[in-house]
């Protein structure tokens, strides 16, 4: 039995709990129940109303994403979440916990219940120190009775259904459990502070400690990694080049052009100075000379290459005659 608080007076309507599930308290309107009232509705062992109140559920069902990770840092006295690393792990977990079930269409009972189990969980680990194993059973012993018409069996979270409570389930799992080691490791291991200093640093007139941040989002950062590649890479491909590049010269050319400056380019220097013509300096290049440099450019390209087919042949060659005396062994026995 539980009365219902009416506006401006009590109205004795009168809300019997009978079964399980949600289906139980489907007739509870828990937006006209004070505090007081929610809880003496509760059946004994429920989850609901331990951490968050009635009042404070419905305000935070309400709530942005940050305005929700505000409030519950309040309620949940977490002071300094954005300094202390276990703070902020467990505030993340609640905000998001919190969120999830409110996009899973909880109404605020559960909202509340399913709330004080993320507690229980985190609790268990951070006071209690419990392993894997230990935590599952606790989970297991909270899921009592929940699709079963056993009112005598409740571990506090009856008024879930079968389908809820396996989405609650795969939500621990992925979140929780999966990462229980880590966990651990966060509430339990001793962590070594680093201390900047204990007086002034002498950074500058105001004798303020400088940090250096990084730059405008705007410039690469950090810097190409020149010196990881060799020279000749990075020239070809990521320096930039220059405006006017000049065509390689191999050997054979700058010798045929050390001979024809050695020989003509003083004498044509001085024509051009006379005459005021450019000289052509190919001018006395013959069909011949053209010839020369390429039969040699193509004994140097086509050298390795000659003897790699030589060689190819050849074993090609031996393949063959084995295969052949093979025959004639097998055709003379």
């Amino acid at each position: 039995m539980a009365t219902k608080r009416g506006k401006g007076k009590l109205s004795q309507i009168a809300v019997q709990i009978t079964g399980k599930g949600p289906d139980a308290y489907k007739d509870v309107d828990w937006k006209a129940l004070s505090d007081e009232e929610a809880r003496n509705l509760e059946k004994k062992n429920s989850l609901a109303w331990k951490v968050l109140s009635n009042t404070q559920t419905q305000t935070l069902q309400d709530l942005t994403v940050e305005e929700l990770e505000i409030k519950l840092a309040e309620i949940m006295e977490l002071p300094r979440p954005d300094i202390e690393l276990s703070q902020a792990s467990l505030l993340d977990y609640y905000v998001s916990g919190f969120w999830w079930a409110k996009e899973q269409g909880f109404n605020v009972q559960q909202l509340s219940g399913f709330f004080t189990l993320l507690h229980t969980l985190l609790e268990n680990i951070k006071e209690h120190k419990m392993p894997l194993a230990d935590n599952l059973t606790e989970y297991k012993k909270l899921l009592a009775g929940v699709g079963t018409e056993d009112n005598e069996v409740n571990g506090g979270l009856d008024f879930f259904d079968i389908k809820q409570a396996k989405l609650i389930t795969d939500f621990l799992q992925m979140t929780l459990f999966q990462h229980h080691k880590m966990y651990e490791f966060l509430f339990h291991h001793e962590r070594k502070e680093e201390i900047v200093g204990v007086e002034p640093v002498h950074f500058g007139p105001d004798m303020q400690l400088v940090v250096e941040t990084l730059p405008a989002a705007d410039v690469p950062h950090p810097p190409p990694l020149e010196e990881g590649l060799e020279e000749a890479i990075y020239l070809r491909h990521l320096a930039t080049p220059p405006s006017s590049p000049t065509p390689d010269m191999d050997g054979n050319e700058e010798e045929k052009k050390g001979e024809t400056e050695g020989e003509g380019v003083t004498g044509a220097e001085d024509e051009e100075k006379a005459s005021g013509d450019p000289v052509d300096l190919l001018a006395e290049v013959t069909a011949e000379d053209v010839k020369t440099v390429f039969s040699q450019v193509s004994k140097e390209l086509f050298a390795g290459l000659q003897t790699d087919v030589q060689r190819k042949l050849k074993e090609r060659e031996s393949e063959i005659i084995s295969r052949i005396n093979k025959i004639h062994r097998i055709a003379d026995t």
